[in-house]
C-alpha cells in the first residue's frame, strides 16, 4: 500500500527541514571569494563523482544529446522537484560536461551535517531581503556569462514521487528572459516495476526553448513559462507508478 501524504494546497511544503524559517545573513556575498572557490571546487568535485554512480545505477535518463544544441554559451534547465535527494545530484549527472548551480533555499542550511555544503556543492541561495537582490542577480549573470548551467525547481517544494506538475510563477523565468538564453526541461516519471514496489525513475530532457524576443517582458516570461508546463505535463503523463498517494484535505482548495 502507497505512504500517504496531506497537503491543504499544491503550493505548500510537505517536506519540512529542521529550519523552515532559515535566512542568509544580511551581509551575505555570492561572489566568491578566492578562498571559497578552493572549497567548492573540492566539494563539488566530490559531489560529481558520487552523481556519476549513484545517478548511473538509480536514473534512466532519455534525450540528454539535446543539450548539444546549447554549445558554447551557459543556459538554464528547469525540472520538476520530485527527489529530496536525487534532485541535488541529477543535475550533475545529465549536464556531465557543464558546472551547475542550483538555486536553493536558505533553510536547506539547517539539513545536518549536508547543509553548511550546499553553497560548496553549486547551490545558489535565494535572497530574503531586497536589498540583496542586486548581488544576487550580477552571480545569475556571471554564472550564464561564464556558460554555465542554471538549475531552477519553480515548484520550489520538494513533494517526493510526486507524478504531477504543480503550478509555479512566470516570475521564475526572469532570469532567461533578461539574459536571452536558452532553457531546457528535464521531468522525472515514474514507471512501475514487475519485481519492486519502488518505481522506476526515467527523466526526460527536452528544448531548447527561446525567449520571443517579439513579445513584451511580461508575456515573454509567461510564454515561456506555458511552454515549459506544457512540456513538463506532456512528460509526466508518462507516469504510471504511485509511490506516494497525495491526498488534499477536506475542506481546502487546491
Amino acid at each position: 500500500m502507497a505512504k500517504v501524504l496531506t497537503y491543504r494546497r499544491l503550493t505548500d511544503d510537505v517536506v519540512a527541514a529542521p529550519n523552515q524559517n532559515s535566512a542568509i545573513p544580511a551581509n551575505y556575498h555570492w561572489q566568491p571569494t578566492r578562498e571559497f572557490r578552493l572549497k567548492a571546487d573540492l566539494v563539488y568535485g566530490g559531489s560529481w563523482l558520487f552523481a556519476q554512480g549513484y545517478c548511473r545505477i538509480k536514473l534512466h535518463v532519455r534525450n540528454r544529446q539535446v543539450f548539444r544544441q546549447a554549445a558554447g554559451r551557459g543556459y538554464f534547465v528547469y525540472g520538476n522537484h520530485t527527489q529530496p535527494f536525487g534532485d541535488v545530484f541529477t543535475p550533475m549527472r545529465v549536464n556531465q560536461s557543464r558546472r551547475v548551480y542550483t538555486l536553493a533555499a536558505a533553510a536547506n542550511l539547517s539539513v545536518p551535517i549536508l547543509g553548511r555544503l550546499v553553497p560548496y556543492g553549486g547551490g545558489v541561495l535565494v535572497p530574503h531581503h531586497l536589498h540583496q537582490l542586486r548581488d544576487f542577480n550580477a552571480e545569475i549573470r556571471r554564472l550564464i556569462q561564464a556558460k554555465h548551467v542554471v538549475m531552477i525547481y519553480p515548484e520550489a517544494h520538494v513533494w517526493p514521487y510526486y507524478t504531477g506538475i504543480r503550478p509555479f510563477e512566470a516570475g521564475a523565468f526572469h532570469y532567461p528572459v533578461e539574459l536571452d538564453a536558452p532553457v531546457f526541461v528535464t521531468t522525472m516519471t515514474y514507471q512501475k516495476r514487475h519485481w519492486r514496489r519502488k518505481p522506476r525513475r526515467i527523466l526526460y530532457v527536452d528544448g531548447p526553448f527561446w525567449p520571443d524576443c517579439e513579445l513584451p517582458i511580461k508575456l515573454r516570461q509567461e510564454a515561456l513559462a506555458g511552454q515549459v508546463k506544457k512540456t513538463m505535463v506532456a512528460r509526466a503523463s508518462l507516469s504510471n507508478a504511485e509511490y506516494i498517494q497525495y491526498q488534499q484535505k477536506e475542506g481546502t482548495c487546491p
